[in-house]
């Protein structure tokens, strides 16, 4: 009897084995047939209701047939479906849009030169500083200063409104045909300019001004004798300045320009008269925040523009003004300047300091250009720093405040306010300062010094009423991530009441280093230069302090400003301020000459005093604290 052995192999594997594979019509895909024996046949073959144990290729998911679940997978938490997400929207966020200042774009003005570039609509323009002449002979007068300052106003991009001034009242440092005139010139002038041309290169304009004089002198200058005669004049100006611009960087300009002044003044002394002038000028801008300035004014009559030293006389010679405009902020920058002229109006900026024209005078002067402009307008770059601003804490906001004679590396936010008052036996006073921009404030202040001895040799400031102005401008800030804070503050005071010594002129230069290793502690390094009028004396000091916060808004400050050969300074107190209202309290004892005025801490008393001073300070950014 023949036997069959058949086997349905599921994973396409063949046994080598000694048999014959034969396809079967109703077998499984393949199927292995024995030889034939006498054993008895089984077959293992798949019914209509099982599936296929074996498959050559596994299902598709989708095709598995339910099953029954195991006790395992009951024992599983059981997730409800997930729902697709949406696919996120892009979203661009836009930077905020920002105007170019006017100080970043071609100036609208050199030093002595108009030119033919307008402002930005419905934007100003504010200057001011002061020019210094070194007097060359004895009692030169106090320190020789032309004080000056101008606005600027467009009203559109073709029309500007100027307003500007100067002011000069010294002995003059040289003579003037063997006598020393006493000599008060002052100038108040409006003006316009209107832009009547302009493509890619070339702008043409046309500009006017009106201006009040104020004359006074002796010793036969502009006087017909030797007494003091005073009056008030007329002057005007008209130029027609040309601008072409070689490249984005440098424009050079030409402007033709009259002006007018009496041929005689005060009763029939000889005045400058009626001149033209023709002026030139370049301006470059190698960088963003750097521009170089040269200008030329050539007189060529019938009037003049000089005074002759030997004999008086009226004479034209050349007027020039060299320097650079470095931008601490985008609205602020310090303008630095060499030149031989005399004002800043339209028709004193042509005329040569008295007397000659070799007289070269170092000009030193603010540009600031507030944030306003129409509604739809971009605000101005609020500063050169990159990313946001951290905020103020209320620990940031103490240091704001100046020490009791050092000055603080911290500057007010823009449009914080700073009110200071003090009094004692130290000096009695106001400063108020203002915030400008980031990086750049304001200061002005009034004292009486306590009346006593003034350890300056040969110098006696005791009971003087000192008018002072105060410029800072920080270049490193530690709360804005800086590895310190850096400030530069220029200051000039002038005695405007002589007390029990006499009417001095202060001009003081100075640095301001400030450090916290720790937010209680800030250490200030202070170097300090003053130049003491009328013998120009320069006294030196370093100033070093420490303001230390001993429990939350309670600070102790010392300080001391050793001064090269001369009795040094010293001071020490507590300050308490009340954060959440902005107002703080000092009780010190110093032998300082004086706190409000910025020179005050290189001027010493005989005998050390006790004062109290009163901080306010208000307006500005919020605090860190309150975000908190």
């Amino acid at each position: 009897m023949s036997r069959k052995w058949t086997l349905a192999i599921g994973l396409g594997t063949a046994f080598l084995v000694p048999v014959a594979a034969v396809a079967q019509p109703n077998a499984p895909q393949w199927q292995i047939e024995a030889a034939p024996s006498t054993s008895p046949t089984f077959e293992v073959a798949p019914t209509p209701a099982t599936t296929p144990q074996w498959q050559t290729t596994p299902p598709l998911p989708t095709e598995r047939t339910w099953q029954q679940p195991t006790p395992e997978e009951l024992a599983q938490p059981i997730l409800p479906p997930v729902a697709e997400e949406p696919t996120p929207t892009l979203v661009i966020v836009e930077e905020p849009a920002f105007r170019i200042p006017p100080l970043m774009r071609p100036p609208t003005r050199l030093f002595n030169l108009e030119t033919a570039n307008i402002l930005l609509e419905q934007t100003a323009e504010l200057r001011g500083g002061i020019r210094n002449y070194d007097p060359d002979i004895a009692g030169g007068g106090g320190g020789l200063q032309t004080f000056f300052g101008s606005i600027d106003y467009a009203f559109n991009d073709r029309l500007q409104l100027s307003i500007s001034g100067n002011y000069f009242d010294d002995p003059l440092g040289r003579l003037v045909n063997g006598l020393q005139p006493d000599v008060q010139l002052g100038a108040i002038a409006g003006g316009l300019k209107y832009q009547v041309y302009r493509n890619d290169t070339v702008a043409v304009a046309l500009a006017g001004s009106v201006e009040a004089v104020r004359v006074r002198s002796d010793n036969f200058l502009f006087v017909p004798g030797a007494d003091v005669v005073g009056t008030w004049t007329v002057a005007a100006s008209f130029q027609a300045p040309i601008t072409y611009t070689l490249n984005p960087q440098l424009q050079w300009h030409f402007t033709p320009n009259l002006t007018y002044f009496p041929d005689t003044i005060n009763n029939g002394a000889d005045f400058y008269g009626t001149n033209f002038n023709f002026a030139t000028g370049l301006s470059w801008q190698p960088h963003p925040r750097f521009n170089l300035f040269a200008d030329l004014n050539m007189p060529v009559g019938p009037g003049g523009n000089a005074v002759r030293s030997s004999n008086g006389a009226i004479v034209n010679l050349p007027v020039w003004s060299a320097g650079f405009r470095i931008l601490v902020n985008p609205s602020v920058s310090l303008d630095l300047a060499a030149t031989n002229a005399f004002g800043i109006t339209p028709a004193t900026r042509t005329l040569a300091f008295l007397p000659g024209a070799d007289q070269v005078g170092v000009m030193a002067g603010l540009s600031y250009t507030p944030n306003i402009g129409p509604d739809f307008a971009p605000p101005f770059l609020a500063s050169f720093r990159r990313g946001p601003r951290q905020p103020l804490s209320d620990r940031d906001r103490q240091l704001i405040l100046d020490g009791i004679t050092l000055t603080s590396a911290s500057t007010l936010d823009p449009g914080m306010f700073r009110f200071k008052g003090n009094t004692g036996t130290v000096g009695t006073g106001v400063n108020v300062g203002f915030g400008l921009a980031y990086d750049a404030q304001f200061a002005v202040a009034i004292e009486q010094f306590e009346r006593g001895e003034t350890l300056i040799e040969n110098l006696n400031y005791s009971g003087n009423l000192q008018l002072g102005l105060a410029a800072k401008l920080r270049f490193l800030d530690q709360t804005q991530g800086d590895p310190f804070s850096l400030a530069f503050q220029g200051s000039f005071n002038r005695g405007i009441a002589q007390g029990g010594g006499s009417s001095r002129s202060i001009g003081g230069l100075e640095l301001a280093f400030m450090f916290q290793p720790t937010e209680p502690v800030a250490l200030y390094f202070n170097p300090k230069l003053g130049l003491f009028n009328p013998n120009q004396q320069l006294v030196a000091g370093i100033g070093m302090g420490v303001n230390v916060e001993v429990v939350r808004n309670v600070q102790l400050m010392a300080e001391a400003t050793p001064v090269f050969g001369e009795t040094g300074v010293f001071s020490a107190g507590l300050r308490y301020v009340i954060p959440q209202w902005g107002l703080g309290i000092d009780l010190y004892g110093s032998n300082a000459a004086g706190t409000s005025i910025p020179s005050g801490g290189l001027v010493g008393q005989g005998s050390p005093g006790v004062g109290v001073n009163l901080h306010w300070l208000f307006g500005g950014s919020s605090r860190r604290n309150d975000q908190e």
